[in-house]
């Protein structure tokens, strides 16, 4: 075999240098663990959803297994931004089940193949949780990069439910009701 570049490396000689962006060490480190716990809540959902894909019965089964598509994969693009966020504050994405399932404020339900409606619930946790993680982002940490970031993932899960909701909520007559 060759020489592999990095594996010769000394790693007693890599240094881990900190951003200095105008947050304190301890700041910093509880952004990352928040937004870590955000990456989980991604992943699980990201799961879930496929499932709900993979799984999908009925009549409509093109226009849910499209819906579904579409929002696994904005939520592939949220955990690439959340994880590329944790980096930017100096840490490191968790990245395994495990670490997922130990942090994430997604109920898992194994053997379940989720419906609608659990997604529909699921999105709305998630954007209520994020509302929250957002509040503290601005008001605690002080942090308007994350905070931004946020704002803009709770909007996308904001969507996301609304679509799923709009595939369960019966329309309304032709009642001149346009309100809620």
């Amino acid at each position: 075999m060759g020489n592999n570049h990095i594996d010769s490396r000394n790693n007693k000689l890599l240094i881990d240098i900190q951003p200095n962006i105008g947050l304190e060490n301890d700041v910093r480190i509880s952004i990352i663990e928040l937004l870590n716990i955000i990456l989980a809540d991604e992943a699980v959902l990201t799961i879930k959803t496929r499932t709900a894909y993979w799984n999908i019965r009925g009549a409509d089964i093109i226009e849910y297994q499209k819906l579904f598509e579409t929002q696994y994969e904005s939520l592939n693009h949220i955990s690439d931004e959340i994880a590329e966020r944790v980096r930017v504050m100096g840490g490191y994405a968790i990245g395994s089940l495990a670490e997922f399932l130990k942090v994430t404020r997604v109920e898992e339900q194994p053997g379940i193949v989720p419906d609608i409606l659990r997604l529909l619930a699921d999105q709305e946790a998630i954007t209520r949780n994020l509302r929250s993680d957002a509040r503290k982002c601005t008001e605690e940490y002080e942090d308007e990069g994350t905070f931004e970031l946020l704002v803009s993932t709770l909007r996308l899960h904001e969507k996301m439910a609304w679509l799923l909701r709009s595939l369960i909520q019966p329309e309304l007559a032709n009642s001149g009701s346009r309100g809620v």
